[in-house]
């Protein structure tokens, strides 16, 4: 009897044992498949993440660069100040490899501490095929060779652009439109060129003289882009770039438009605005040629630029009834002075072997119809490379006016400048 109940109590105490594994072992089973479950899950979502970001990484690209500058400038005839800090971002995104939209921004500061923002170009660009490329919106005048590829300060040898190649100068800034460009082979040499279309400039002009006697001139030829365009006709232009032989570059630039009238004063720019009424259409014509040539650590460049104002089919007639009360010229023109502006200048760059010092040497000038705003300057330059993309330049620059009325001056400049 006895070992009837040492049976039994050994059968109860296995089946109370086989009851509590088996719930737990189905239990932790099913935890395993759940835990399965949830790695499977997420090696899914890992592998749709992964498969995404490569499909965006094939398909798009995003890139910013641009640079940044600091200068002091000590005029013979004022303060020695630190007069400008500059940075200029620049945003490429590329989509596969037909599309490339492209834009800069350049923020400055001014003399009363405030900011400036500014919209360099904004453009997008197609791809057509190897040698094509279209480009729509705001972009860089491809006319001659210092404003499209040399203006950036690290770039630039010297502190200032030269005489002409800046704002009211004779070179063209930026232009709204269209332009096609590229290269292509042409028998043993090389070519490039850029064609456009677009809104084209816009005049300045102002009321010159006094006791009755006035005449209308224009003052400046406003190249800036602009989204409008007044006179409704488009300007064409472009350049044409040939490379005989490497280190060698030889450019013509050319372009064609009609301008109006869109801004007069009485005196110049700093007297009264004068509201325009209407105005005629004028001639804009502008030829140029520039080069450049490298040998070992030599660079020499050069370019010219004319710009022509051709007599106009109307006169120009301002708002009588909204005159300013100091202004005593006429309410309306039927001649307008016009004329030419003309730029040009030269350079010469020389790397000191071994070391990090380059010498540079530039002379330029700029003739225009007023006598008073025509100059030369002359520019001698030491720099210190940092890097290829760091550099700190020291200028003197010696500005001559033409007319016995305008001060020379001379004017010692330090700029650090940095691209990234």
């Amino acid at each position: 009897m006895n070992m009837k109940k040492s049976k039994l109590k050994c059968c109860l105490l296995a089946l109370s044992v086989t009851a509590a594994i088996v719930p737990a072992a189905v239990y932790a089973d099913n935890q395993t498949d759940n835990l399965r479950q949830q790695v499977d899950d997420l090696q899914n979502q890992v592998d749709r993440l992964e498969n995404t970001a490569a499909e965006r990484n094939t398909d798009s690209s995003f890139h910013m660069a641009g640079y940044g500058s600091v200068e002091y400038a000590d005029p013979d005839s004022g303060n020695a100040a630190f007069n400008k800090v500059l940075v200029a971002p620049i945003i490429h995104y590329n989509y596969q490899d037909w599309l490339m939209f492209e834009t800069e921004f350049e923020l400055s500061n001014t003399a009363d501490g405030d900011t400036e923002l500014a919209l360099e170009y904004a453009s997008i660009n197609l791809f057509l095929n190897d040698y094509v490329a279209l480009g729509a919106g705001k972009f860089l005048s491809p006319i001659g060779q210092f404003r499209q590829n040399l203006h950036p300060s690290w770039i630039n040898k010297a502190v200032s652009a030269p005489a002409g190649f800046g704002h009211g100068g004779a070179a063209p800034l930026t232009e709204t439109g269209l332009q096609l460009r590229g290269g292509f082979p042409l028998g043993e040499m090389r070519a490039n060129y850029a064609v456009y279309v677009g809104n084209g400039p816009t005049l300045a002009a102002a009321v010159e003289g006094q006791g009755g006697d006035y005449e209308l001139a224009i003052e400046e030829v406003e190249t800036e882009a602009r989204t409008s365009d007044p006179d409704g006709k488009k300007s064409f232009g472009g350049r044409l770039g040939l490379l005989p032989f490497p280190g060698l570059e030889i450019g013509i630039s050319a372009a064609k438009s009609k301008a109006t009238v869109t801004a007069a004063s009485a005196g110049g720019h700093d007297g009264p605005e004068l509201d325009i009424e209407s105005t005629g259409e004028f001639d804009y014509d502008v030829i140029g040629a520039d080069f450049r040539y490298g040998w070992n650590n030599l660079e020499l460049r050069g370019e010219y630029l004319k710009t022509e104002i051709g007599e106009g089919s109307s006169g120009v007639e301002f708002h009588s009834d909204d005159l300013p009360a100091d202004y005593a010229g006429p309410a309306e023109f039927d001649d307008v002075e016009v004329g030419q502006w003309k730029a040009w200048y030269l350079q010469a760059a020389y790397k000191i072997p071994s070391t990090s010092f380059e010498v540079v040497v530039r002379t330029s000038e700029l003739q225009t119809p007023h006598s008073g705003e025509n100059y030369s300057q002359r520019t001698l330059g030491l720099n210190y490379l940092f890097a290829p993309h760091v550099i700190a330049k020291l200028n003197y620059e010696m500005k001559d006016y033409d007319s016995s009325g305008a001060d020379d001056e001379d004017t010692v400049r330090v700029q650090l400048a940095y691209g990234f």
